[in-house]
């Protein structure tokens, strides 16, 4: 019995890291990919496209993110920052940095209505201040590189989509940030591998809140923010509702364009993925769980401890082939974070920094766990929304047929 367990856990280890090169090779092949220095052709006359950058005490991010965004080649644009009831030198910071500057605003809000959370109430009162077509959504702890604004908005006319996002590169400067950092942006290309987000025949669905852009068309048509406002992930919910109206999205590999530092601590970056993941998975117990089981049987310990009970009696039986199903999982643990990691722009040597991340994941899910089964109140930034708890909620369009064009 133990080793007919041995075998099924290195059996499942083969599947998982097909699986994932799977979906590398359909990312490889249906995920764009931006050159920064390759020439676009815009219009003679490119509509307006208003920037939109949230902040809650960035003072620490909030002047590269908006010098990147003044810096942009695109000829046509507007940025509008808005400070989210920051206690630090965020709203001075932006209007220093703003200041002479006429197609830029600063607004600043000091209330937070009931149920809203502050990033998303903090975006639907900017949009109101907002000319563009096409509007830009802009984490504070991102910057663009300047050509950013005319390659997306290139793009989403090539593909004659509503709504771009981009897949960034990540800043990693502490050990725990090359621990941590790679192995959550593996776990959201699980939950949605961006090229089953670019095919329209998959309900797989998402924007990055770092950054996407998307046309005021459909910005309306989905309801905006007030249709999304309640939810810890708003730009999951955003790219779900653009897809489930057959607007179009389309996710493009932007490392060379964008970069960001989600997280600057160990703890902070745990808090962070636990409020993402969950969201991402819309508090489901079945889902958590899920992914809870599969991250303990590709975990470091379970993996050794199926070779410990495999390797003898496989020599035994099969004296000239037991070698064959370790080789091919090393194989998969070899290849599949290479490739992903260099998708990434990341190093590649910290793929076995994977090992240790994927032990945090699982800590990660089980906190979850918790948390769903004691319906614990949601706390982001500082804030503790009562009424937003981690239960089931409308993550996904209440019907996708509400949501499409006649």
């Amino acid at each position: 019995m133990v080793f007919a367990v041995a075998v099924f856990v290195l059996l499942f280890v083969i599947y998982f890291w097909s699986v994932r090169m799977r979906d590398l090779i359909q990312t490889w092949r249906k995920v764009p990919y931006i050159e920064p220095k390759s020439e676009v052709d815009l219009p003679e006359n490119p509509p307006l496209i208003s920037v939109i950058v949230p902040a809650h005490n960035e003072q620490a991010a909030i002047e590269e993110c908006i010098r990147s965004i003044l810096e942009q080649d695109y000829p046509c644009f507007e940025l509008i920052v808005a400070d989210d009831r920051s206690t630090d030198a965020t709203l001075s910071i932006a209007r220093s940095l703003c200041r002479g500057h006429p197609h830029c605003k600063v607004i600043s809000i000091k209330e937070l209505p009931q149920g809203w959370t502050g990033k998303c109430h903090a975006l639907y009162k900017a949009v109101e201040h907002a000319s563009g077509e096409w509007l830009a959504f802009l984490d504070a702890d991102s910057k663009l590189e300047r050509t950013a604004l005319e390659h997306c908005y290139h793009e989403a006319v090539l593909h004659k989509v509503n709504l771009v996002t981009l897949i960034p590169k990540f800043v990693v400067r502490t050990f725990w940030d090359k621990v941590l950092q790679p192995v959550f942006a593996a776990m959201c290309c699980i939950l949605f591998p961006p090229g089953q987000v670019n095919d329209p025949a998959s309900p797989a669905a998402l924007a990055n809140g770092m950054f996407y852009m998307i046309s005021r068309y459909a910005y309306g048509e989905i309801g905006g923010h007030s249709e999304v406002k309640d939810l810890a992930v708003e730009d999951v919910g955003i790219g779900k509702r653009v897809k489930a109206a057959r607007l179009g999205i389309l996710m493009v590999n932007g490392r060379n364009i964008m970069q960001t530092r989600m997280y600057s601590g160990f703890k902070d970056t745990l808090n962070g993925w636990t409020r993402i993941l969950s969201a991402c998975m819309n508090y489901k117990v079945r889902v958590v769980i899920k992914h809870l089981v599969v991250h303990v049987l590709m975990s470091p310990p379970v993996f050794v401890g199926a070779l410990f009970f495999y390797v003898p009696k496989a020599i035994e039986l099969w004296p000239g082939g037991w070698f064959v199903l370790p080789c091919m999982c090393l194989v998969g643990m070899s290849i599949a974070p290479y490739l992903f990691l260099g998708q990434m722009g990341l190093p590649r040597k910290y793929a076995v920094l994977l090992l240790l991340g994927n032990l945090l994941l699982i800590w990660v899910l089980a906190v979850i766990l918790k948390k769903i089964l004691c319906k614990d109140a949601l706390q982001w930034r500082g804030t503790t929304y009562h009424d937003c708890r981690y239960e089931p909620g409308r993550l996904d369009p209440a019907s996708p047929q509400a949501y499409r064009r006649p």
